[in-house]
């Protein structure tokens, strides 16, 4: 039987790791006996060879991340490719949390990165700490942070918690909660609550709720603090830690939430708040009356890396041949808003029966999912995202890199080969064009190709591909095709045509194409390119391996190739096919 463990952080991950090191100590029946009635949605365990295995690194570990080297030539290694030019710097509108402090009696600890990024500590403050007694707000104790926080090198994102009178039940459950206590002795109802784990919220709708919030919001303002962080957040009632949601209805039904006097009112009072730093201000979900001032928002389930399709809020749409695009006339998007996501549940906690198994009965898959929530940001056009655990120290440095980029100032563009099947009853669920279903996506699922930022891959007559590289979901996402609980990694094909979006400008000069591949078997495999008389070649041994080949070109001509393309990944003489899982464009400055 799994014991009930201590609440206090450091004790805890020590028993955690001991607990997850006894586990092959119990026999299959009662493991699966325990996962299977805390989450029946547990998949049986499978492998993921393509990934490293399972290490969580902690804040103090970040001095020891480096960028993945770049390399001048042409040249092939094992694995995956995340590496850049060294002139490439953060984006101006990047921004990514790397420390989370919720004491404000804690110290930020410097993090001594040795790579490029524009770092954020997350503070989170109470409420009740600050208006400890009706009418007075002291916000000394948050300027002390900030700026103890700017002495160690980082900028600081605000998050004020003010709706939880209690987080959870028990006798001392409500000295856990956000709000002011005194809140109590002003009428302001409780709201209810489903289950005795969920926070007891103060009804934030309530007029002397009300009130007293717009005050607190009016005293940030006039305490200097706008001005001082990089960010803040903005939240609404919710079951969970902190301030989820920004609406008290659902998300998709925008016109009933923007319509609510307390809910203008509160996103006024922000806005008035940070005058003329409107672009700071980012919600915990979307309102288009925030959208139109400006405000951006965070959403925080990327872990579960196929939510969010469709959103128009944020551009996320499936077309008719199945292919995942990014509409960049949302709001979000064309206004470069604050757009952010959280990556953050790779803790080995999450493998424990206290936490519900709620990512599988073992770590083995966190590293694919780590690998994959990552890039699922990125092609949700990210401007920030919390991160932890680092699970593939590589892709910290390149995700610094990519976050806040338009397609002007990109370094690279690149198309995840990837392909997964949702069901189609959830995608109408959350579709606002209409889309229409057809009957094989209707009791197969709608398949979900490509996470792409810029190159585009589309099957076409002569370029007909198939989904390849089976890799097993660790559990039973709500949203995939009932029976299809895996992921395809790749795609196959004789040959496979690549777009560039026109408007990169490295699209004419020199580049790196770095080509991710599963060398499958003996043969070539080649870039075709200008009109097809231009071919690079990549000879394959067929050992079974993933493997990342550097193409250098220069002179590319776009749009030469059959059918408009701008280059072609195909299988060379005697290659009945070859297998692509990544392909990355990348600008080398001349």
């Amino acid at each position: 039987m799994l014991m009930k463990l201590r609440t206090d952080g450091r004790h805890r991950r020590g028993m955690l790791k001991a607990l997850l090191l006894l586990l092959p100590l119990v026999t299959m029946g009662q493991v699966a006996k325990t996962v299977s009635s805390v989450n029946p949605n547990v998949l049986p365990e499978s492998t993921y060879p393509y990934w490293p295995a399972y290490r969580h690194l902690e804040t103090e570990d970040l001095k020891t991340i480096r960028a993945q080297p770049w390399i001048t030539k042409e040249h092939t290694i094992d694995g995956w490719d995340w590496s850049l030019p060294g002139h490439v710097e953060p984006a101006e509108k990047s921004l990514i949390g790397l420390q989370r402090i919720m004491e404000l009696d804690k110290d930020y600890i410097p993090l001594n990165l040795n790579f490029k990024a524009n770092g954020v500590g997350l503070l989170w403050v109470k409420w009740r700490d600050i208006e400890v007694k009706e009418g007075i707000h002291d916000f000394s104790k948050v300027i002390t942070r900030i700026q103890q926080a700017n002495q160690v090198g980082l900028d600081v994102t605000l998050r004020i918690l003010t709706c939880s009178q209690a987080r959870g039940s028990g006798p001392k459950a409500s000295n856990s909660g956000d709000a002011p206590l005194w809140l109590e002795n002003c009428g302001v109802p409780l709201l209810p609550r489903k289950s005795p784990q969920d926070n007891l919220n103060f009804d934030p709708a309530h007029p002397e709720f009300h009130k007293r919030y717009l005050k607190l919001v009016e005293e940030l303002a006039k305490s200097g603090i706008p001005k001082m962080v990089k960010a803040a957040y903005v939240g609404y009632a919710s079951h969970s830690l902190g301030d989820e949601g920004i609406v008290p209805f659902k998300e998709s039904e925008a016109e009933k939430n923007d319509a609510l006097p307390h809910v203008r009112e509160r996103l006024d009072a922000w806005q008035r708040a940070f005058q003329g730093m409107e672009h700071k201000v980012f919600m915990g979900g979307s309102s288009h009356y925030g959208f139109g001032k400006g405000f951006g928002v965070r959403r925080g389930y990327v872990e579960m890396y196929l939510y969010n399709i469709p959103n128009p809020d944020l551009g996320q749409y499936v077309d008719q041949a199945g292919y995942l695009c990014v509409d960049e006339n949302a709001p979000i998007i064309k206004q470069r808003a604050f757009n952010g996501e959280v990556n953050e549940e790779y803790e080995q906690a999450w493998a424990t029966a206290e936490r519900r198994y709620r990512f599988g009965a073992t770590v083995n898959s966190f590293p694919y999912r780590y690998f994959t929530s990552t890039l699922r940001a990125l092609q949700m056009r990210c401007t920030y995202i919390h991160t932890t655990g680092h699970l593939i120290p590589e892709m910290l440095p390149y995700l610094s890199l990519q976050l806040g980029r338009t397609v002007e100032e990109a370094p690279d563009v690149w198309t995840f080969l990837r392909t997964s099947f949702m069901k189609a009853a959830n995608y109408q669920n959350n579709d606002k064009s209409g889309r229409p279903i057809s009957a094989v996506e209707k009791t197969e699922g709608i398949p979900i190709k490509n996470f792409e930022r810029w190159l585009y891959q589309r099957d076409a007559k002569g370029f007909e591909t198939r989904p390849a590289i089976k890799i097993q979901q660790a559990i039973k996402m709500g949203m995939v095709q009932d029976d299809k609980y895996f992921d395809y990694i790749g795609r196959a094909g004789k040959r496979i045509d690549f777009k560039i979006d026109p408007r990169w400008p490295a699209r004419n000069g020199a580049m790196a194409v770095k080509v991710t591949y599963l060398d499958a078997g003996a043969g070539i495999l080649q870039l075709v390119h200008n009109s097809g008389k231009a071919v690079k070649e990549q000879l394959l041994l067929g050992d079974g391996k993933l493997k990342s080949t550097t193409f250098m070109l220069t002179g590319l001509v776009p749009q030469s190739m059959e059918q408009d393309f701008d280059f072609v990944i195909q299988g060379g003489k005697d290659t009945e096919e070859v297998t692509v899982s990544m392909v990355r464009a990348v600008a080398i400055m001349q």
